[in-house]
């Protein structure tokens, strides 16, 4: 076997794994900005700087050959000027500014005690917050975002001298906070019941607006436990990261979904069409339902 080419590592590669490790290379230029010489240190800035938008550049270009194709469907289907800007773009990202719209309409509504209409079928409820830590963690985050203010505010009063500067620290860790409580609050009500939906012929995915599809039970082969950390499952069965995904709000998954080889099934992913790698990963309250359907199955 070939091994994969630079090209194709870096389609395979998905934005949110590049974005981290041009964060991880700035993180480690800036180690060693603090140890060069006073000569390097200009480079290495430039550098550190320099690192991210290349990586993220080399992707793009990568991903051309789909964006030009994109574009020539756009074109064929005589769409408007705004979607031939969007089909240059890449996906992932017109995902996230459609999930961010979103949890801001989630926010506000949450805000207004209104209600997330469930579209969902009828069926087998499959939930994962009963026994989840999905709420533990939401609380978390608002007390530790409240505990931040203030602990922020001192930190920057001792450390900043220049009031110009203190206050755009201030005014950004303001929408910092801002941002993060939307975002949270947004999620929680698309959520809503927190649960998927097993028919007789197929699953239906939801986690609120993160995550959305349906899954023909036709094109699960099997379902596994998980009894370990994902990194430490992905080594144990030696499975790349780019052949998983995991579908769960915040929970490690406990249990597996393995998919026929020639499975061809695509789902709303952050907002964004993705085709369902062999290996997805859920976090249910009772699994054995799933297990036990399956089962079912099989022995028909």
């Amino acid at each position: 076997m070939q091994p994969p080419s630079l090209v194709s590592s870096l389609r395979t590669t998905s934005w949110r794994d590049l974005a981290g490790w041009g964060l991880a290379a700035l993180f480690l230029v800036s180690i060693a900005r603090t140890l060069a010489p006073d000569a390097a240190k200009p480079f290495l800035r430039s550098l550190g700087l320099s690192l991210p938008l290349l990586l993220l550049m080399a992707k793009d270009i990568a991903h051309a050959p789909d964006a030009w194709q994109r574009l020539r469907s756009a074109h064929a289907a005589r769409a408007p000027w705004h979607a031939r800007v969007t089909a240059l773009l890449p996906p992932e990202l017109v995902g996230m500014l459609r999930l961010d719209r979103l949890l801001w309409i989630g926010c506000f509504r949450r805000l207004r005690r209104q209600t997330a209409a469930c579209t969902l079928p009828d069926g087998v409820a499959l939930t994962y917050l009963e026994r989840g830590a999905y709420g533990t963690a939401t609380a978390v985050v608002f007390v530790s975002l409240l505990l931040e203010l203030p602990v922020h505010v001192l930190l920057l009063n001792l450390f900043v001298e220049d009031a110009g500067k203190l206050a755009l620290l201030h005014v950004l860790g303001a929408v910092a906070v801002l941002y993060t409580l939307a975002w949270v609050l947004g999620d929680r009500w698309h959520i809503g019941a927190g649960r998927h939906v097993m028919t007789d012929d197929a699953l239906h995915l939801s986690v609120g607006a993160r995550v959305e599809g349906v899954l023909p039970l036709a094109a699960v082969a099997r379902l596994e436990r998980v009894d370990a950390p994902l990194p430490i499952w992905r080594r144990r069965h030696g499975v790349a990261s780019r052949d998983t995904l995991l579908v769960t709000p915040f929970d490690k998954p406990n249990c597996v979904l393995v998919l026929a080889d020639d499975a061809r099934i695509d789902i709303l992913h952050w907002q964004a069409r993705k085709r369902l790698p062999r290996y997805v990963f859920l976090y249910l309250d009772r699994p054995e339902l799933l297990a036990a359907r399956l089962r079912r199955r099989d022995d028909a």
